[in-house]
């Protein structure tokens, strides 16, 4: 796994030589600008297929999320997390640009940046796209910034080990990098740096339990990105629901799955317009309903008129 080392180097430098007090300027420029950690409303379901997704295991928990099946709902703690790494990209840019990096987080409308795929269906937003990487420094890259718990860094990096003959004065063992320890994340970016046609992106993660960090470069695969433009095509066009990674409930897997009561169990499917046998996608991000014979209003998709038909193929036994 390539770590992005001169990166790292100069991040540990440039936060010591001066104790912090860049990073914590540029911090209250960036902060500000996380958008997603202000946001006061939210929408019960995610209109489209998203790119952070499509990476999953089973293409039937894709596709119910598609179409809307389950209400998602969270506990407080959740939120707070999801809350938190929001927040920790504006710290990872600060950190970026303390180093002398160019990092742009949106458009030229000041939006964030968002990729429309097959059908207007398949999406998603990425954290920005950097140029002056230390180990990439002559070519953009995209960024994608992720927090995680101490577990799961560990996974990713590995056990950390003081080196000081490492340019930022430790290295880590064990660690099975982002391909194998992140799928979903590896796919993400594959499809983020297809769409914008770049070759690098720079994966940086933050341990929550003792906030180290790790950055690693992952290079452009062509096939993997086709590859997953397939198999985004096929679950916005399939039907009905792809066939589950087990048919046993108690599968470990399954067990975790937010659709696991209607899927295996007796629970019915939300009712709105997606869990209605009348619906079907058009082109452009539009639904179409069979029987009033006219596209769906977007607000409308979340209710079920009177003459809701419940899908019953959502509830297919294999």
């Amino acid at each position: 796994m390539p770590v992005a080392s001169k990166t790292l180097a100069a991040i540990a430098h440039a936060m010591e030589a001066d104790q912090g007090a860049k990073f914590r300027a540029l911090q209250r420029i960036n902060l500000p600008l996380a958008e997603d950690a202000y946001r006061e409303d939210e929408k019960p379901f995610r209109g489209h297929l998203g790119a952070s997704l499509l990476g999953r295991e089973c293409a039937r928990e894709i596709w119910y999320g598609f179409h809307w099946v389950t209400r998602p709902h969270f506990e407080g703690r959740m939120l707070r997390l999801f809350n938190r790494g929001h927040l920790e990209e504006a710290r990872f840019i600060s950190l970026l640009q303390m180093i002398g990096a160019t990092v742009w987080q949106h458009d030229e409308n000041g939006k964030q940046f968002r990729i429309k795929g097959y059908k207007g269906h398949f999406g998603g937003s990425q954290d920005g796209v950097a140029q002056g990487i230390p180990d990439i420094p002559d070519e953009p890259c995209l960024v994608e910034f992720k927090t995680h718990n101490d577990k799961s860094f560990l996974k990713l990096a590995g056990k950390r080990v003081e080196d000081k003959a490492s340019p930022w004065g430790h290295r880590w063992e064990g660690g099975e990098g982002v391909m194998k320890a992140k799928w979903e994340h590896f796919v993400q970016m594959q499809i983020y740096m297809g769409y914008w046609g770049l070759r690098w992106a720079l994966y940086m993660a933050a341990n929550k339990n003792d906030d180290d960090i790790y950055a690693e470069l992952i290079a452009f695969d062509p096939g993997q990105y086709n590859r997953f433009l397939d198999r985004a095509a096929s679950i916005i066009d399939a039907a009905e629901p792809p066939p589950r990674i087990s048919n046993s409930p108690g599968w470990f897997k399954c067990k975790f799955c937010d659709h696991a009561p209607v899927c295996h169990g007796d629970r019915l499917p939300e009712i709105n317009c997606r869990t209605c046998a009348a619906s079907k996608v058009l082109e452009d991000g539009k639904w179409f309903c069979a029987a009033t014979e006219q596209e769906i209003d977007e607000e409308l998709q979340y209710k079920a008129c009177s003459g809701y038909t419940l899908n019953t193929s959502i509830k297919a036994k294999v």
